[in-house]
């Protein structure tokens, strides 16, 4: 089975609230019988978990075009994708999002499950969900006539969850202006906001936005950056994201098939 990367709407943690959007980066999972080889642990707690329902002796195949550690959901579609696969092998009626951010929070890999960036990985477009109570609030699509472009980066820092939570009211705020249809506004507050309060340099935003991107900030906790832009109009801001580094090109991804 397969799910997909994303680039953050709203950030989770500082209000539970939350939103992501699906792009076109893809993981694949295959399962088949014989000794799991990896070591991850958001995989090995899965394989627990199924364990505990009498399943056992299973092999995990993983290909992902996502940078791990890098703010564009690796963790919450390789979830998505492995108990997907596992259910769908299997015959189990699962809520797999929901069950990706619960053993995510187990696994120790989330701060608060990342429902958001599941439902997004694991269906398509944009979700809005509250992650404290693990409820989905609503599923939209995702605009198609949009280019991202994403700084990719790798190996995520400490983050002080404690700095972020004291602008709840604002990213509360943020999540409502999403929340009314004012997405692409909401995505380049909150990645603004997010640069600003952990720290990230902000001349690939500043630079991005003055060259006509949208939108431009931090995806999740970072450390990769993205600029929304209209497509057939990247060419400035590419070339601009491009002096700091690798930039991919991605679109958002709908999967009518799932909603």
């Amino acid at each position: 089975m397969q799910a997909y990367g994303g680039i953050s709407v709203v950030n989770a943690l500082p209000s539970w609230y939350g939103s992501s959007m699906a792009v076109n980066l893809k993981v694949v999972v295959e399962v088949s019988e014989g000794k799991n080889e990896e070591n991850d642990v958001l995989v090995r707690e899965i394989l627990d978990y199924f364990r505990g329902l009498g399943i056992d002796n299973l092999r995990v195949e993983i290909k992902s075009e996502i940078p791990r550690s890098s703010g564009l959901k690796s963790s919450s579609a390789v979830s998505c994708a492995l108990i997907g696969e596992i259910a769908k092998k299997f015959d189990l009626e699962l809520d797999v999002p929901k069950l990706s951010a619960i053993l995510s929070l187990k696994a120790g890999v989330s701060y608060t499950g990342a429902l958001d960036d599941s439902v997004a990985s694991f269906y398509g477009g944009i979700s809005f969900t509250y992650n404290k109570e693990f409820r989905v609030i609503r599923k939209d699509r995702a605009p198609e006539d949009f280019i991202i472009l994403v700084l990719a980066r790798e190996g995520k820092g400490t983050i002080d969850l404690n700095k972020l939570r004291k602008f709840r009211v604002l990213f509360k705020e943020i999540f409502e202006m999403a929340l009314s249809g004012r997405v692409v506004e909401a995505m380049k507050m909150n990645g603004i906001a997010v640069a600003e309060i952990l720290g990230f340099p902000s001349e690939p935003i500043e630079e991005s936005l003055r060259r006509g991107a949208l939108a431009s900030g931090i995806s999740g906790n970072g450390p990769s950056y993205f600029a929304v832009v209209k497509e057939g109009e990247e060419g400035p801001v590419q070339e601009t994201l491009e002096r700091y580094g690798r930039v991919m090109k991605v679109r958002p991804i709908n999967l009518d098939s799932r909603n």
